[in-house]
């Protein structure tokens, strides 16, 4: 039927798209995460991650029992400064870094390394590295763990600071 309204209606088999033969039909189920080489997990974690605002942020600097993570590299910290408390573990290497053993950590970071049920807030420029870094954090079994939407710039923003 589809073939009949869209003669150019393409299916994914395997990474190859072909056009549909006479008489086949267009079923986006069972195999919807082929369709178009797209899986649903390019848009949805297998968690939640919630997102806090400037004003939790804000607080941060005092409740020394969370810990403010900023994933950007380190020339864009040089560029514009840093959120007061935040340390800097740039996201390629957070995994690793959430993985080292407790002194190690201390002496890198002058921070405790995080328990599992510690509250870690991350951030970047504007949001989207810092969401990866906290899936990657709830993957490593870390519990607690938040995402900056605005980031950066809306630290920026707010605190009248260049972006």
């Amino acid at each position: 039927m589809i073939r009949k309204y869209c003669p150019f209606a393409l299916r994914a088999v395997g990474s190859t798209l072909r056009q549909l033969k006479k008489g086949e039909t267009f079923n986006m189920y069972p195999r919807h995460q082929l369709i178009f080489g797209m899986s649903p997990r390019l848009y949805s974690s297998s968690q939640i991650i919630p997102i806090v605002d400037y004003e939790a942020v804000k607080k941060l600097p005092n409740e020394r029992q969370k810990l403010l993570i900023d994933v950007r590299e380190p020339d864009e910290l040089k560029e514009t400064g840093q959120i007061p408390s935040s340390i800097n573990i740039p996201l390629g290497i957070v995994s690793q870094e959430l993985a080292i053993n407790d002194e190690l950590f201390k002496a890198k970071y002058g921070r405790d390394k995080p328990k599992s049920d510690t509250e870690i807030v991350f951030h970047c420029k504007i949001g989207k590295r810092s969401l990866k870094a906290a899936e990657a954090a709830a993957a490593l079994g870390f519990k607690n763990v938040k995402n900056y939407q605005g980031s950066w710039l809306d630290w920026a923003e707010r605190e009248g600071l260049p972006k």
